[in-house]
């Protein structure tokens, strides 16, 4: 054998070895952020609907194999004479109303809302009510993997497009929702998820607070403190393929191109000091379409919809979690810690009233 043929077989043999190190390396960084459940932290207060005076109807829904659980909230009544299961495993009421902000007629219109990483919708009750409050039903499916849902880990961010594409199919399904012009709102990685799933949807709108703007940038941001910058950016194409891989054409999407190529008009917040989803890594930071109007919060970190001080008090939450704090936990103002922005808030429901 020529050592020409000799070199040529030791290249292909580390190109092939490097391939699957890296392949591997980027499995085991996916189940590190993603491979096991996300459901409610038994030290934390998690609001319900009837603290908002909310009416919640369960429903349910599937991605792929895996149930979806959520509800349809409403600060009217909610009636239904019936439900079933109908093809393509969507479970909807077969018929009645549900009632407007007033107690009487239809709701103005629906939001679905989209969950970022945690124990799904529980922790965005005061979000919901406020869209409630202001004459929407709003749906909620916790995306698989985490809180009511089925599904023993996420596996991706990507799981998330996958079950807001699930509650739009769900919506239009059901007899009361229908016929409801829809928006997407959604927060963290559901924000990027109602990016995302817009062309597979017929939507009014989409609001996206603190949006990524890819899943591998996001792994990338986190396995840099621990392996390195140089070799967090070779690993983030293998994180993206893995992704493709196991998503199929939901893996590793562009939040800002789909949006662009939905065409459907989005709002798209972010803190400009957010430590989560760094500016620069945002999907905010990439818009540039003409249906994309952006809102940068000045001093606001990861939850822009909240105010600065609640983002402060969120923080020593945070604290006070890692650190075992018991004593601040029980005592801690969740109302507070949850008190909404209303210029913000009040900026996203301009947005979707004249949409």
């Amino acid at each position: 054998m020529e050592w020409y043929e000799i070199a040529i077989i030791v290249i292909v043999c580390a190109a092939a070895l490097f391939f699957a190190a890296m392949s591997a390396f980027a499995a085991y960084a996916l189940h590190r952020a993603f491979g096991g459940r996300f459901d409610k932290n038994a030290k934390l207060k998690y609001f319900s609907p009837a603290d908002f005076g909310l009416n919640a109807e369960p429903v349910q829904t599937y991605d792929g194999k895996t149930l979806l659980r959520g509800y349809i909230y409403t600060c009217g009544n909610v009636s239904s004479g019936g439900a079933d299961v109908q093809k393509g495993g969507i479970y909807a009421a077969t018929n009645g109303g549900i009632a407007s902000k007033d107690g009487d007629g239809q709701p103005c219109g629906l939001i679905i809302f989209s969950h970022g990483m945690g124990p799904g919708q529980c922790a965005y009750t005061t979000e919901i009510a406020y869209f409630c409050k202001n004459g929407f039903a709003v749906l909620a499916f916790d995306c698989a993997g985490c809180g009511l849902s089925e599904g023993n880990s996420m596996r991706g961010m990507e799981a998330s497009t996958r079950a807001a594409v699930a509650a739009a199919a769900f919506a239009r399904a059901d007899m009361r929702l229908k016929n409801l012009k829809t928006f997407f709102v959604g927060h963290s990685m559901g924000a990027y998820s109602a990016l995302c799933a817009a062309p597979f949807a017929r939507l009014s709108g989409v609001v996206a607070f603190s949006a990524p703007e890819r899943p591998s940038y996001m792994v990338k941001y986190g396995a840099t403190p621990v392996v390195g910058k140089a070799f967090a950016a070779i690993l983030r194409p293998f994180v993206g393929m893995l992704a493709r891989m196991r998503f199929k054409k939901y893996g590793e999407l562009s939040a800002a191109r789909q949006i662009e190529r939905s065409g459907v008009p989005a709002f798209i917040v972010h803190g400009d000091v957010d430590e989560m989803v760094p500016l620069s890594l945002s999907a905010y930071n990439f818009a540039r379409s003409k249906n994309a109007e952006r809102m940068l919060c000045r001093g606001k970190g990861h939850n822009p919809y909240n105010t600065v001080a609640a983002e402060g008090l969120l923080k020593q939450l945070g604290a006070a979690l890692t650190g075992g704090d018991d004593g601040f936990l029980a005592t801690a103002d969740y109302g507070a810690i949850c008190e909404e922005d209303a210029d913000v808030m009040s900026a996203a429901l301009a947005f979707i009233a004249k949409n």
